[in-house]
Order: structure tokens, then sequence, then C-alpha cells
């Protein structure tokens, strides 16, 4: 195991890792408060050698990222969606093939989150000393304690990767496990905009319009401003505050004060600002305000499109022999539902393309997912 805190260390092991066909990867970060995770080590292992690559240090990232991109060699992680977001503050974009042992796990119907220990436990017999969890990974000097737990975090990977390999075999389910790999990558660019971030907000779909509009305002200006200052989303206001916020439409800065969970600091902080949001949403015009939900002719109540949607991607797993949570994650599901229903048929067109109608998952949802009249067109496009 060595410890690289040059550009050319790393930029020499990237060189020899080329050669090799299995990069196991992980990261070590901190995320505390912001919005954006401070990458703090980067765990490589190619068979032959085990690198912790120290990127308080690192400026060059070119070798790196050369390295990930490379279709020759398996990238293999576990969990790996926060890695992902770690990794792209250094300007990683690109990592091919990417095998990530979790969703394995999943898709050979093991269960879903299936932590690293577990696993590697389940499949190689060994017992990881998981103490180290809660380090200040920016912290230097890092014991070597801390650097043999994170060596660890990719030692295990590449037997791991072996076993679960054999229970895949070359078969469908290989196929589509790299597929949501690239997957993976390709949701960080498909965010939906500041201005409908608050269709993801828990039981916006309760709001009238009004009161849709007023939340609109504020989850837009929240997410930008959390993005200026790099803060958790929570550390500036709170989703239920937004909601409550919403709802009971206050006008003062002292009515603020009967929002639960409002903290006094929150007030100073952002009270104007607040109000001014609710004020500017109170006084637009009806048809600039969203609606619960449009084409009513045809729609047959939240909970009922919900279920339908539901079963279709049960349907459509057992067709592939595939778990359901695997096809589908709650988020996914609500992400198309609110892609049809929530929004109209011109906002409809700023929006990227719901999963289950991009990618792997079109192929097998396409021929059990009754798609609306009124988005066939846009779904073309």
């Amino acid at each position: 195991m060595s410890l690289l805190s040059t550009n050319q260390a790393l930029a020499e092991f990237c060189q020899q890792a080329l050669q090799q066909p299995l990069l196991a990867l992980d990261t070590e970060f901190i995320r505390q408060s912001t919005l954006y995770p401070k990458l703090g080590l980067i765990q490589l292992y190619d068979g032959q050698q085990l690198a912790l690559v120290d990127p308080l240090c690192i400026t060059d990232w070119q070798p790196l990222q050369q390295l990930l991109a490379a279709p020759d060699v398996t990238k293999i992680l576990h969990s790996c969606t926060e890695d992902l977001e770690a990794l792209a503050t250094i300007g990683i974009q690109s990592i091919q093939p990417l095998f990530d042992t979790q969703l394995a796990a999943e898709i050979l119907g093991w269960g879903g989150s299936m932590g690293y220990a577990r696993l590697v436990e389940q499949l190689t017999g060994a017992m990881l000393d998981k103490s180290e969890s809660r380090t200040d990974w920016l912290a230097r000097p890092l014991a070597q304690k801390q650097l043999d737990y994170a060596a660890n975090d990719v030692k295990f990977l590449l037997p791991v990767y072996q076993k679960l390999l054999q229970e895949l075999g070359a078969g469908q389910k290989l196929t589509l496990l790299l597929a949501e790999g690239q997957q993976l990558l390709a949701r960080r660019q498909q965010q939906l905009p500041a201005e409908f971030k608050y269709l993801e907000i828990k039981n916006s779909s309760q709001l009238n319009s009004r009161e849709l509009a007023i939340l609109r305002e504020l989850v837009s200006w929240r997410y930008q401003y959390a993005s200026a200052k790099d803060l958790a989303l929570g550390l500036v206001v709170k989703d239920a505050q937004l909601f409550e916020l919403a709802k009971r439409k206050p006008g003062s800065v002292e009515s603020l004060l009967n929002i639960p969970g409002m903290l006094a600091k929150d007030l100073r902080r952002h009270a104007k600002i607040l109000i001014e949001l609710i004020q500017t949403a109170k006084q637009l015009p009806a048809e600039q305000c969203p609606q619960r939900f449009y084409h009513l002719q045809s729609f047959s109540g939240e909970k009922v499109v919900l279920a339908e949607i539901g079963q279709a991607v049960k349907d459509a797993a057992a067709a592939a022999d595939i778990p359901a949570s695997f096809l589908a994650t709650r988020r996914q599901l609500h992400e198309y539902f609110n892609w049809c229903w929530r929004v109209s048929d011109a906002e409809r067109t700023l929006l990227p393309l719901p999963e289950f109608l991009s990618s792997w998952r079109q192929a097998l949802l396409q021929s059990h997912l009754r798609l609306p009249a009124h988005v066939n067109g846009t779904a073309a496009t």
C-alpha cells in the first residue's frame, strides 16, 4: 500500500493500472454541512498495487480521468452514487465500464442496499473493521489505522467482484448492471431545473395552485442559495418548513414565528427574502401558477395512477426476471408520474426525459407502461 501525494506518483500509478483488466475504486469524503462532498481520499487497487491518493495535494487529475474512462479496465465500486458526486468535484465525469457490487447483489435478488461489510463477509468470510467510518478524512496526518481501513474498502472489492460475476454469468443481468452503471453517471447530468425542484418536495401534490406557486419560488431560491454558498439544503430551510410556508402564506416576519421548526437564526438570516418570495407568488396571475395536475379529463387520480405505474413496473420486472427494486426506485416512479401529470405540455419540453423512457429501462417497460396520450409526442422527441 502506498500513499500518493504528488502528480508524478499518481501519473505513474495510472500508467501501470492501464495495463490491468480491473480497478477497484472507492472514495472517502466529508459531507456534514455542505451541498457538495469534500473529497478526502481516493482508494485504488488494480490487483497488483494498492494506492491511497491524497486529493489535498494532487493538482493534475488528467491521468486518473484517462484511467477511469479507459473502456478496457472494468471499474468496481460499491454503492457508488455519492462516490460519483465526490469524484465530479475533481472533474471526473466518465467512468466506464462501471460495476457496482451493491447493485449486482440487488439484481441477483439478494436484497437492496446491502452494506459492503456484509457483502464481503457473505462472499469471502472476511470480517471488516468499520470503526473508522466516521473519520474526519480532511484532517492530516491520517493515522495508520485510518489508512488501513480505507485500503480494506478496495482490497476486498476484487474477490467480491469475481464471486458476483460467477453468479451473474454473461447474460442479460450483467448487461443491465453495466448499463445501470452508465445511467448512474448520466443521472447527474439530468437534474431538474431549479424552478421545477418543488415537484420533489414530499406531499407537494396536496397543495393548491397558489400554494404550489409559493413553493416553487421558495424551493428554487433555496437551491440557488445553497449552490452559491455550498450549504446542505436542510441547513438553509428544511423541506417541511418550505411546505408549511407555502401552505400558511405568512405576510410578515413576525408571522414566521408560527412555522414549526423555524429557528431564530433562520429568521434573522432569511426572513426578509422569504416574505418577499411569498408576496411575489401571491401576486402572480392565476395562469402562471402551476396546477396540482394537468389533463384532468383523462386523469384517474393520483393513487390510482401511481398504483397502475407500480403494477407495470412489477410486470416488466417479472418478465425480465429481475427484482422490481432494481428496475425502479420510488424516486424514478414519481419522476415519471410528475413528468406525465404535474407539469403543463409546454413545461414538459423543458425537462429531461424520465428514466422510465430512456436508456435500458425503456426497452423493458415500453410494453407494460401505458403512456398517456397527451405525452406521446413529447416522449418521441
